[in-house]
């Protein structure tokens, strides 16, 4: 066993940059050093933790089990050291660093929109990456320190990971407020003669909440056309006969539309804030979840 003492830290730091990467390469271009030292480099970690680390694949390297055990250690302690380097007053209008958050577009153009327009007024060093998750592990995101904070459903998570409740969503019926039915509370019948326009978030799919609610009444609807991105609704909806059955945030967000309760109980869902245990006690981590749950009192009023 390697001798504490003989462990560079900057080693450590290079681990956590390799099983990011799982690739030589990149890993040298991030931490601008050459790719023979970068390749010395994975040798002495190779020799201080007695293990192969990565093995060759296709397509780059994948990480041993025992890699990807040290590096969960390896990231806390890093993450332990810099905090400790952190200054004990945090002063938002000083913070810089990098928050990448994971989640839906649905998610993004609720919370996501705002919570940026306020950060560039109380912390405007903050850079902030939108990533993608839909389809993907959140954990393992986590884990693989892709993301810092996760604004998703709450199946989408564990009950083990650090969370908060955000708010609860329901369905609304959405049309454009000229469309004939605009002004009409629907029946039932009229509902299932209606053609809709579906936000299928894994695309290509013309079945949601909404038609497990009409099986349940032997009923079915008709949805003519699936769309797998926000920004396409406000256009089908204000220049068709389309409908759309939409969580109520969202749909509050559209222009020129007309909302009414669906004549059948559709189930909602909870949107939920997770994080992973490593930012758990960080200062600056902290006051930009407390920022998030600010822009949630927004919203929600």
């Amino acid at each position: 066993m390697t001798d504490l003492r003989k462990l560079d830290l900057n080693l450590l730091k290079a681990f956590v940059v390799l099983l990011d990467e799982c690739n030589v390469s990149r890993s040298a271009q991030r931490l601008s050093v050459t790719q023979p030292a970068m390749s010395g480099i994975l040798n002495r970690l190779r020799i201080s933790f007695n293990d192969p680390l990565f093995v060759r694949v296709q397509h780059g390297m994948q990480p041993t089990d025992r890699a990807l055990e040290l590096g969960k250690i390896a990231r806390q302690i890093l993450t332990d050291i810099n905090s400790m380097l952190q200054p004990p007053i945090l002063e938002p209008e000083n913070l810089a660093m990098t928050l990448r958050i994971g989640a839906t577009d649905y998610v993004q153009a609720i919370i996501v929109v705002p919570l940026i327009l306020k950060l560039r007024r109380l912390a405007p060093n903050v850079q902030v990456a939108l990533l993608p998750v839909q389809g993907q592990n959140i954990k393992t995101l986590f884990e693989q320190n892709k993301i810092d904070l996760a604004l998703v459903g709450q199946h989408h998570i564990t009950d083990d990971m650090p969370q908060t409740l955000l708010y609860k969503e329901s369905y609304v019926c959405t049309m454009s407020k000229t469309h004939p039915m605009a002004d009409t509370a629907l029946t039932l019948d009229e509902f299932c003669e209606l053609p809709f326009a579906m936000l299928s978030y894994n695309g290509g799919e013309f079945s949601g909440a909404t038609d497990i609610a009409l099986q349940k009444l032997g009923r079915k609807r008709k949805v003519m056309v699936s769309v797998d991105h926000i920004s396409l609704l406000p256009q089908l909806l204000n220049d068709s006969d389309l409908v759309a059955v939409l969580p109520k945030h969202l749909a509050q967000t559209l222009p020129n539309v007309r909302l009414q309760n669906p004549p059948i109980n559709i189930d909602g869902f909870t949107i939920m804030m997770t994080w992973h245990e490593r930012t758990e006690q960080d200062m600056a981590h902290r006051w930009l979840r407390g920022v998030v749950l600010d822009v949630i009192g927004g919203v929600e009023h």
